[in-house]
C-alpha cells in the first residue's frame, strides 16, 4: 500500500477513534441530564400536591374562621392543628426545593436571570459575581 494513503487511512482512523470518544461522553451527559430532568420533574409534582394540600387547608380554615364569626366557635380549637399542617408542609416544600437546587447543574444569575453553569465564576452574559 502507498504510505500516503496508509498515513491518510490512519489519521482517518485516529479521528474516528476520537470522535467516538466525544460520542459517548456526550450520550453520557445526555443521560444524565435526563435522569435529572425526571428527578427534578417528580419534586416539583411533589410540591405541586403540597400546595394543593395547602390550598384545601386554608379551605377548611376559612371556614372555622366563618363558623366563628357567625357565632359557631365549636371547631376553633382545630385551627392550631391547622395551622401547623400548613406550616409542615411549606417546610416540606423547601425541603424539596433544596434538593432541586442540589440536583441541578446550573444556577440562575441574580444579574440577569440567565442560565450558567455551576463551575462558573461569573456570568457570561452580564459578568456579574455567582455564588
Amino acid at each position: 500500500m502507498d504510505p500516503n494513503v496508509k498515513a491518510i487511512l490512519d489519521k482517518a482512523k485516529a479521528t474516528a477513534v476520537i470522535a467516538a470518544e466525544r460520542a459517548g461522553k456526550m450520550a453520557d451527559a445526555a443521560t444524565k441530564k435526563a435522569g435529572d430532568m425526571a428527578s427534578i420533574t417528580k419534586l416539583n409534582l411533589q410540591i405541586f400536591e403540597l400546595n394543593s394540600d395547602i390550598d384545601g387547608v386554608y379551605k377548611e380554615i376559612g371556614q372555622i374562621v366563618y363558623q366563628a364569626h357567625i357565632g359557631n366557635e365549636g371547631r376553633t380549637v382545630e385551627l392550631d392543628d391547622k395551622f401547623a399542617q400548613v406550616d409542615e408542609r411549606m417546610a416540606k416544600i423547601a425541603e424539596v426545593k433544596e434538593t432541586i437546587a442540589h440536583t441541578k447543574t446550573t444556577v440562575e444569575c441574580p444579574g440577569c436571570g440567565r442560565e450558567c453553569s455551576k463551575e462558573d465564576a461569573f456570568c457570561s452574559k452580564c459578568g456579574h459575581k455567582l455564588a
